[in-house]
């Protein structure tokens, strides 16, 4: 089996996308079951990969790793403003990470993760966010495996 290619998606035609969906469902129906309250829409998976492809390199990145000519996993990271009370910097935020849980721990997260930080940089931001399921476990051990602490805990009612 080969190596996987890591690259950025850079146009809404690329063929990598059809395959997301799938992927993108998996990825939210394990985040449903470590917790995460809302639910994903049908078609969801869907909206979500068109909008993030509509936006790429504008406004966000996303990063697919392929192996063979499959799609095993996916990141996704976007540019936004804090308040002007915070100083309205220029933040990361990195909305979204997938490797398929059969090639986990083969470094693909984080050459992924590499892909989007190489990206905020250029986009000269002063901190990278993200936002963790409570249940999930691996997802925080890996996230503080990159340098990241929690800052704040999110909380939901209905």
């Amino acid at each position: 089996m080969e190596r996987a290619n890591i690259r950025c998606i850079r146009s809404s035609d690329d063929p990598a996308l059809l395959q997301l969906p799938v992927l993108f469902e998996v990825m939210h129906h394990g985040m449903e079951a470590q917790g995460m309250q809302l639910k994903l829409v049908p078609g969801g998976a869907s909206k979500w990969v068109e909008d993030a492809a509509r936006n790429a390199e504008r406004f966000g990145r996303l990063v697919v790793a392929e192996r063979d000519g499959t799609v095993v996993g996916f990141a996704h990271g976007a540019v936004k403003l804090a308040p002007e009370h915070l100083g309205g910097v220029r933040l990361g935020h990195i909305t979204h990470v997938f490797v398929d849980p059969a090639l986990r721990g083969q470094g693909l997260g984080k050459e992924m993760v590499a892909e989007l930080r190489s990206w905020f940089t250029a986009k000269e931001v002063s901190s990278i966010e993200l936002q963790v399921v409570v249940g999930n476990d691996e997802g925080l051990r890996f996230w503080r495996s990159m340098g990241f602490a929690v800052e704040l805990l999110q909380m939901r009612n209905g």
